[in-house]
């Protein structure tokens, strides 16, 4: 792909991408883009950065599953990647073409726990919060699967807390860092 001799500026073609341009720079845009594989290739990057934008701020918050429901899914023939944190720590983490299932097992310790709330970020986005999810005191830990949209996300950093909550008001058990990397050809499955 050879360089354009005349580029489209970035602002042009974010303007052209939203709509906000008017109808006769529009249909030069198009057709330059219709002839130009360097600027349709940009033009196609800030789609898929706009895609990946989206993605992160409209993000599901993950699921909780029982320490034992993985099990029963590895034991149905599932394919289930996990990932062990222990507390402060963090991940190098994907989702592989062939994953059905993928969590995060945050080790923690919730001896005298009554509530266990969980709240999720990613990179500087809002914090989203799960309210009084179920835990079982003698697993040690808390397992957490992403939704599945998490595969068509950019590489992003979220950042997960586990707070007991009590009349005193929230106590940190934990805060654990999942660096998310798309997959590609240069990942292996770990």
């Amino acid at each position: 792909m050879s360089d354009c001799l005349r580029p489209v500026s970035d602002e042009t073609l974010l303007e052209w991408w939203t709509g906000e341009l008017a109808a006769p720079e529009r249909r030069r845009i198009d057709q330059h883009l219709l002839a130009c594989a360097h600027c349709s290739a940009r033009a196609a990057q800030l789609a898929g950065l706009a895609h990946g934008v989206r993605s992160l701020v409209n993000a599901e918050p993950p699921m909780v599953l029982p320490p034992l429901a993985v099990e029963k899914l590895r034991h149905e023939g599932r394919r289930v990647r996990e990932y062990r944190i222990a507390p402060g720590g963090g991940v190098q983490c994907t989702v592989g073409p062939d994953d059905d299932v993928v969590v995060a097992r945050l080790a923690v310790d919730l001896e005298g726990v009554s509530r266990l709330d969980v709240a999720m970020r990613i990179g500087d986005g809002p914090e989203h919060r799960l309210s009084e999810i179920p835990f079982d005191r003698a697993a040690s830990e808390v397992v957490l699967s992403p939704p599945p949209d998490v595969r068509a996300l950019p590489a992003h950093v979220a950042t997960v807390r586990l707070l007991a909550i009590d009349p005193a008001g929230e106590r940190l058990l934990g805060e654990y860092r999942l660096n998310h990397s798309p997959w590609g050809p240069d990942r292996r499955a770990s």
